[in-house]
C-alpha cells in the first residue's frame, strides 16, 4: 500500500457527509431520553455507567465556576484522569446550555467521526458497498453503540486511535510535512483523554515500524517529531498538576489510578483471566463480528508480504490486544479501540466484502443493526425517588443509604449529598488518602464529625484544596446495617434515602426526629423534622439534569 492522495473528489465528499448524517441518526436517536449513568457499560457483568455521572458532574462544575484546569467531583479534586473529555463536555454545554444532550454531543460526534474515517479508509481502494458495510459493522457492535451514547472517555479515545492510524494509512512514510505532527497531536490528545491508554497510537506505531518494510515506514527522525508533538500536547496539564497539587496528583493519578487500578489491580467484577474474559465477551456480545473477522485472518496472512495495510491492521490489533492482556481491571468497553481494527480487517480482507457479495453482506448487517439496536429509555435505580425529592426544594443534607444510583444524585440540584455503605467498601475503588483526608469516614467518625473537622480541614488545606470545598465524609463506610440506626440518631437535621427493606430500622431510629415519605421505586425518604432555613436560590455546581428529566 503506497502513499495515496487524500484529496476529496466531490462525490467522495458527499458520501462522507451522508455517512456522517446516517451515523449521527443511528447513534443519536433518543439520546436525550436515556438517564444519566443509566444502562450497563458491560452487558455481561452488569457494570453500571457511574463514570458518566462523575465526568458529567465535573464538566458542569467547570461551566458554572469557570475553573477548568482541575476537575472537581463532590467538592474534591478529581485527578484520576486528564480532563480533555470534561473540557469537551463543558465547552459543549457552554455553547448549548447545561443539559444531558449537550453533555453527550462531543462523544456522539467522536463516534460519528470514527464511522466517517472507517468509511473513508475503505473507500480509498474499495467499493461503496464495502464502505457502507464497514460502517454497518461498526454501528452494529453493541459495545460501540452503547458507549457512543454515554459521556465517557472511551469513544473519544477510540477516535484518536482511528485518526492516528488513518494518518499512517494514507501516508505510511509521513512524506507530507504535517503527518508526524498530526500523529503526535492525536496521540497527545489520547493521553489527555485516558492517561496511559492514550499511548496506544504510539505503541501501535512502534509495532508497525517493526512489521513494515524499510521503504514503507516513517523515518525515525519523524517518529521523534511525533513523540515531541505528543509530549507538547500532554505535558502542560500534567506538569501544572504536579507543581500545584503534587500530593493529590501523586496519590490519585499515579499511585491510585496508574498503579493501583492499572497492571496491579484485580478485576472488580470477574475472576476470569484477561484472555478468557475478552475472548468470551467478544463472542457473547458480537458473534457476527467475530465470525466475519475470522474469515479475514487467512487472507491477511496471505497478503502479509505484499500489503502494508495488512501489517498496519495486524499491528493495531495485536498492540491493543496485548494491552488488554496486561491491564489489571477488566471491562467490556475497554475493547472499544480494538473494534475498528477488527471491522477494517474484516471488510478489507474477507471475501464476504468482494464484488456483489459486499452488497449482500452489507444488507444483512444493516438488517441486524435494525433488529438489535437498543433505544430504550432507562433510569438508574432510585432516579425517580431522587427527582421527587429534589422537587421539594430540600435544604438539608441527603444521606443515600446502600447507594445503587451510580452517582446520579451528584448531577441533580441538591444542597449536599453523602453516600452511606452498610457493607464494606470495595478496596479497588478506594485508596488510603481518601481515609486520611476524611473523604471516607466510619459511622463513628461521622457522628463525631464536628470534632474531627479541624483535623481534616488542615490536611485538605495542606493538599491545596480550596477552603470553599468540603468533601469531608462524602462516603460513610458504616460497615454494617446495625450502624444505620446510630447514624440516623446522630443526624437529626439530615435527610436519608433508604431502601424499603431497611424501613423498620430507619423508622424506629428516627421516630422522634424524622418522618418517612412515600415509597418510590423501592426507596423512601426519611425527612428530618428540623429543616435548615432557605438561603439564596443557587444551583448546585454539578447539576445538569432538569428536574423533569429522569
Amino acid at each position: 500500500m503506497g502513499t495515496q492522495s487524500v484529496g476529496l473528489p466531490k462525490l467522495i465528499a458527499l458520501e462522507l457527509v451522508a455517512v456522517a448524517v446516517i451515523a449521527a441518526i443511528a447513534l443519536g436517536a433518543g439520546i436525550g431520553s436515556a438517564g444519566i449513568a443509566s444502562g450497563y457499560v458491560d452487558p455481561l457483568l452488569h457494570a453500571g455507567a457511574q463514570d458518566e455521572a462523575v465526568y458529567g458532574h465535573a464538566a458542569a462544575v467547570m461551566v458554572r465556576t469557570s475553573h477548568w484546569m482541575t476537575p472537581v467531583f463532590l467538592e474534591r479534586f478529581m485527578l484520576n484522569k486528564p480532563p480533555l473529555l470534561m473540557w469537551a463536555g463543558a465547552a459543549s454545554m457552554r455553547l448549548m446550555g447545561i443539559s444531558p444532550i449537550a453533555l453527550r454531543v462531543p462523544v456522539l460526534a467522536a463516534a460519528v467521526l470514527c464511522c466517517v474515517l472507517i468509511y473513508w479508509w475503505v473507500r480509498r481502494s474499495r467499493s461503496i458497498a464495502a464502505g457502507l458495510a464497514s460502517v454497518a459493522l461498526l454501528l452494529g457492535m453493541p459495545v460501540f453503540f452503547s458507549i457512543s451514547r454515554k459521556f465517557m472517555t472511551d469513544a473519544l479515545l477510540t477516535l484518536f486511535v482511528v485518526a492516528a492510524m488513518f494518518v499512517i494509512a494514507v501516508d505510511p512514510r509521513w512524506e507530507r510535512r504535517g503527518s508526524p505532527a498530526l500523529f503526535g497531536v492525536l496521540s497527545g490528545a489520547g493521553i489527555m483523554t485516558k492517561s496511559a491508554a492514550g499511548l496506544l497510537p504510539l505503541l501501535i506505531l512502534a509495532i508497525y515500524w517493526i512489521f513494515a518494510r524499510s521503504n514503507e515506514r516513517p523515518p525515525l527522525r519523524k517518529v521523534f517529531v511525533a513523540l515531541a508533538a505528543a509530549i507538547l500536547v500532554a505535558a502542560p496539564w500534567h506538569v501544572y498538576q504536579f507543581v500545584l497539587h503534587r500530593d493529590w496528583f501523586m496519590a490519585e493519578y499515579v499511585r491510585f489510578q496508574l498503579l493501583g487500578s492499572g497492571v496491579t489491580a484485580p478485576s472488580r467484577y470477574t475472576g476470569d483471566t484477561n484472555l478468557w474474559f475478552y475472548a468470551k465477551t467478544l463472542w457473547l456480545t458480537d458473534p457476527i463480528l467475530v465470525l466475519i473477522w475470522a474469515t479475514s485472518v487467512p487472507w491477511i496472512v496471505m497478503a502479509w508480504k505484499r500489503a502494508s495495510e495488512a501489517r498496519l491492521l495486524a499491528a493495531w490489533f495485536l498492540t491493543v490486544a496485548a494491552s488488554l492482556l496486561v491491564f489489571g481491571t477488566r471491562a467490556a468497553y475497554y475493547l472499544l479501540p480494538l473494534l475498528p481494527a477488527m471491522a477494517l480487517a474484516s471488510v478489507c480482507f474477507s471475501p464476504l466484502f468482494r464484488g456483489w457479495a459486499a452488497w449482500v453482506t452489507c444488507a444483512a448487517l444493516i438488517v441486524a443493526f435494525c433488529l438489535t439496536a437498543d433505544y430504550k429509555a432507562r433510569s438508574v435505580p432510585g432516579a425517580a425517588a431522587l427527582v421527587d425529592y429534589a422537587e421539594h426544594e430540600p435544604t438539608n443534607e441527603l444521606l443515600i443509604v446502600s447507594p445503587d444510583d451510580e452517582f446520579y444524585a451528584s448531577v441533580i440540584n441538591l444542597p449536599k449529598v453523602r453516600y452511606v455503605y452498610v457493607s464494606p467498601l470495595d478496596p479497588t475503588k478506594t485508596s488510603e488518602f481518601f481515609y486520611r483526608l476524611g473523604m471516607i469516614v466510619s459511622g463513628d467518625e461521622f457522628c463525631a464529625l464536628p470534632r474531627l473537622m479541624p483535623v481534616y480541614e488542615q490536611r485538605l488545606h495542606a493538599w491545596k484544596l480550596p477552603e470553599d470545598l468540603h468533601p469531608e465524609a462524602t462516603l460513610i463506610d458504616s460497615g454494617s446495617v446495625s450502624k444505620l440506626a446510630e447514624l440516623i440518631r446522630c443526624s437529626p437535621d439530615r435527610d436519608f434515602m433508604i431502601p424499603e427493606q431497611l424501613r423498620h430500622i430507619a423508622v424506629d431510629a428516627g421516630d422522634k426526629t424524622h418522618v418517612a415519605g412515600p415509597l418510590i421505586d423501592g426507596k423512601f425518604i426519611l425527612f428530618a423534622k428540623a429543616r435548615k432555613p432557605k438561603t439564596r436560590v443557587t444551583v448546585a455546581p454539578g447539576a445538569l439534569v432538569p428536574i423533569s428529566i429522569q
